[in-house]
């Protein structure tokens, strides 16, 4: 029986909010000692609707009030969403501490994003988003977030000597490391002699330098 996607991948998250997906779990692990789990990222609308039949038409309790294409998980394409779910990564534990989700809600929103904790009508706790401000029914209607969008802690880090502190910018060097929205044009750019790596072939680069290369290729510079 197919129920369809539902990915746990980092990188099938947008730039934006991947980035802030790691970093808060680097957060959690190394200033709070909790170890997060990802189990979902982008969900495609088959999945979303196995996801609200149960506790209705399946057995177990209701987790969401969202079929298909009304969850924020199932919006951004191609499979980039702008949401994740978390879990504590420890056997037995994974919903049941409520800290570990009222700490990571607190980081996720001073780094700008959304917490479905926060909910008033359906708390979802394990939830956390970052729409850059565009609502549920803009993405039903083709609005995307833009490929250079940043959070606040981001934008807020590049301005401010002492937010940087502690702060790894994460390095690509080799093609099977890249995010899956910046290997194709990565992978053409190669190939065609744009880009070249060191003498060891790492081709180091930021996430922001991929995210300029892949808005140039969208504006057919490299074709």
């Amino acid at each position: 029986m197919n129920i369809g996607i539902n990915s746990r991948n980092i990188a099938d998250l947008h730039p934006a909010v991947a980035m802030g997906c790691r970093e808060l779990i680097r957060r959690m692990s190394e200033e709070h000692g909790f170890f997060v789990g990802v189990s979902s990222t982008y969900r495609d609308r088959a999945f979303q609707d196995h996801l609200f039949a149960q506790g209705r038409t399946r057995p177990g309790n209701i987790v969401t009030n969202a079929r298909g294409g009304q969850s924020i998980h199932n919006h951004m394409s191609p499979r980039m969403s702008l949401a994740f779910d978390i879990f504590l990564n420890i056997r037995g534990q994974e919903w049941s501490n409520p800290n570990f989700f009222a700490t990571a809600g607190r980081i996720w929103v001073e780094m700008g994003g959304e917490w479905g904790g926060n909910w008033l009508s359906f708390p979802d706790r394990p939830h956390f988003q970052y729409t850059g401000g565009l609502s549920l029914a803009s993405l039903q209607t083709g609005a995307g977030l833009p490929l250079e969008a940043k959070m606040k802690w981001e934008l807020v880090s590049e301005g401010n000597e002492e937010a940087d502190e502690g702060v790894t910018e994460m390095r690509f060097n080799k093609l099977e490391e890249l995010p899956g929205w910046a290997l194709p044009t990565i992978e053409k750019l190669v190939l065609g002699g744009w880009l070249q790596g060191d003498e060891q072939g790492n081709l180091n680069l930021s996430e922001d330098m991929l995210r300029m290369l892949v808005i140039n290729d969208r504006a057919g510079l490299y074709d």
